[in-house]
């Protein structure tokens, strides 16, 4: 292969460009303080001190990103999909299946109906299946509507939730994000429902202003409710800075605790000498 080819290869590939520009970014940064360093302590003491010059950066950096959720996060939160069901009772849930009793008409204890986009977003994209979807290919799968429009949504439930911090630790600027609250299970319910099939335009129906009727969707009272069962995922946004600051402060107190063996075998030698 010429060297033509790869670069083009190099250049048709955003993923390789990519990898290429972080180590080609870190072989400069850190080799060069690296090269200036050793050419003045020597390449042993050189890459120690720009070892633990690195790791400090590091932790700084891990904290803040720790601190205020942002940089090498982790998962965001989001809603999970439990279930599809027509009948509540059958999920393995014991508040979900609390609502079987009431139907469409009423709600237990500790449940509130709500109006949140999130919620419905998730539960459209877990039952709504384009012809293009893989997911029809599976033998088990969710796809019961083409389209958002197939449906209608009759109500949006949500339950549980709640947060509290463990051994009585008070709740505050500080303690919110070094010691994350738990909480309980936050489920919610999309209760949905399809249309009637629509009849076709008829150009010869018009009103009063001549002008075509247009069929209604009405609901299909013989098609049954369905039931999009979800839990609330909290994510995991700050687990990773965490991980990533204690692995650097383990790393740069290695680096210095080295450098100060490195410092006291040096004053022994001098103190030796002195004598």
């Amino acid at each position: 292969m010429t060297a033509s080819n790869l670069l083009g290869i190099v250049r048709w590939d955003p993923v390789l460009t990519g990898y290429l520009a972080v180590i080609l970014a870190v072989a400069v940064l850190c080799g060069s303080v690296y090269l200036l360093l050793a050419t003045n302590l020597g390449v042993r003491l050189g890459f120690l001190v720009a070892w633990t010059g690195l790791w400090g950066w590091m932790l700084l950096m891990s904290i803040t990103w720790w601190v205020f959720g942002i940089g090498w996060i982790g998962s965001q939160p989001g809603w999970n999909v439990l279930q599809v069901a027509t009948n509540p009772a059958v999920v393995p849930t014991e508040e979900v299946q609390q609502l079987s009793a009431y139907g469409l008409e009423g709600l237990p204890p500790d449940w509130i109906v709500v109006d949140e986009a999130d919620v419905r977003s998730a539960a459209d994209s877990h039952v709504v299946c384009n012809d293009a979807d893989p997911r029809r290919l599976l033998a088990v799968n969710s796809c019961i509507f083409s389209a958002a429009t197939d449906y209608f949504t009759h109500r949006v439930v949500v339950t549980g939730g709640e947060r509290y911090r463990p051994l009585g630790i008070p709740d505050n600027v500080i303690t919110q994000y070094f010691f994350p609250s738990r909480g309980r299970p936050n489920y919610a319910v999309v209760q949905i429902q399809p249309f009637a099939p629509v009849a076709d335009v008829d150009p010869n129906r018009l009103d009063e202003e001549d002008e075509v009727i247009l069929p209604q969707a009405e609901i299909d009272d013989d098609a049954p409710v369905y039931s999009v069962v979800m839990v609330r995922n909290h994510g995991s946004v700050r687990l990773r800075p965490a991980l990533l600051s204690i692995f650097s402060a383990l790393l740069f107190g290695l680096g210095c605790y080295h450098l100060h063996r490195r410092d006291q075998a040096i004053w022994a030698v001098r103190e030796a000498a002195g004598q």
